[in-house]
């Protein structure tokens, strides 16, 4: 008779979608691999869900912490991790509301009391101390984003369709209308068209003129996409922005290379850090010039679709299998295991009240920018 496995896990979720894209694919392969007991997610609200036990042996935080998610913490004091995939903790010069001072000070606070500290990027630790003040040491552990668990069967089809995705609103900024020259002037000698995946200002869409703009797709349908598409990547992310705006930059992962080259497709990236620090096949441009994404798009479309079907081979990308990152996160769980069992009560905010103290936040938001 197999032995249940010991260690059941309360995660602390802060962010739902960057927790499906980094933290729970890793999870739910620890328990499908019956590794873990289970693990039950506490919300910002403090609504809980998953696998509810009446206690827990390890604790794992992520990202911006809520003030009632801070507040049990600190009132519990259990031994725990802390995720953060993000500079999330500003520069000690900048100026913020009072609400922005709390979510920093949320954020110092499981930096310096988080038993182990996860990140994706040596850069985006490195960072974090500087701007804390104190050395993370033995404390620290570099826990890389996760691509596919399983290649999608070989592209075959004859020319490539353009992709480039992005979580926030490009900025419309002289060298991003640049890059959009080149890509489009590609596009055309390619006599394909482009597809836009997230927000993007009406000033980039209008530079191409065969286009497909999808405004959002969920993680699953996301994978998907990736999965059949016949497609070369692009990722132009600025390199001139003001000191701090262009740290938040340089300390981002490497998540998209991990995306794509998990799924067979070869992308193209600008000449900073997340990617030209990579362990990962990158192919980055000489600039955020139009003539440099012109030529960048066209020699990597000489290759298609072997260059993209070979990524799937290179052993960086074979070690961002969520299996392989899970067996990781499992030595920093188990890390963190508290000998005596945490327990977990709290009444979630009633959703009429979340209602109300979204729209007051709302307005007030309003009012300061006002």
């Amino acid at each position: 008779m197999s032995r249940e496995p010991p260690l059941r896990l309360l995660f602390l979720q802060a962010d739902a979608l960057a927790a499906e894209i980094r933290i729970r694919p890793l999870l739910d392969v620890l328990r499908s691999q019956n590794q873990i007991r289970g693990y039950a997610v506490v919300d910002r609200n403090m609504l809980i869900s998953g696998d509810v036990d009446q206690a827990y042996d390890a604790v794992l935080v992520h990202r911006n912490p809520s003030m009632r998610q801070l507040a049990w913490l600190r009132s519990t004091s259990p031994r725990f991790a802390y995720d953060i995939d993000d500079l999330l903790l500003g520069s000690p010069a900048a100026e913020l509301s009072a609400r922005g001072a709390a979510e920093q000070a949320a954020i110092a606070w499981c930096l310096t009391n988080a038993h182990r500290v996860l990140a994706p990027s040596r850069r985006l630790i490195a960072t974090l101390e500087s701007r804390l003040g104190t050395a993370f040491g033995e404390r620290s552990f570099l826990l890389f984003n996760p691509g596919a668990e399983l290649p999608p069967p070989p592209k075959t089809a004859a020319r490539p369709r353009l992709l480039w995705v992005s979580s926030t609103l490009v900025p419309v900024r002289d060298e991003i209308t640049a890059a959009c020259e080149g890509i489009a002037a590609a596009a055309r000698v390619l006599k394909t068209d482009i597809v836009l995946v997230g927000p993007f200002a009406a000033p980039v869409l209008a530079q191409f003129g065969r286009r497909e703009h999808i405004a959002w797709l969920p993680p699953a349908q996301y994978r998907e996409f990736l999965a059949q598409g016949s497609l070369i990547a692009m990722v132009p992310l600025p390199i001139a922005l003001p000191p701090d705006e262009q740290a938040f930059v340089h300390c981002k992962s490497d998540l998209k290379a991990a995306q794509y080259g998990s799924n067979r497709i070869a992308g193209i990236y600008s000449p900073i850090p997340p990617y030209t620090e990579s362990d990962l096949p990158c192919f980055i441009a000489p600039a955020n010039t139009a003539e440099g994404w012109r030529q960048s798009i066209l020699a990597c479309a000489e290759g298609f679709p072997m260059s993209g079907n070979a990524l799937t081979e290179h052993p960086a990308i074979s070690a961002r299998r969520p299996s392989i990152l899970a067996k990781q996160l499992l030595t920093v769980v188990a890390d963190v295991y508290n000998t005596r069992p945490i327990g977990f009560h709290a009444r979630p905010v009633p959703v009429p009240f979340r209602k109300i103290g979204r729209r007051l936040r709302i307005l007030r938001s309003r009012l300061l920018r006002s």
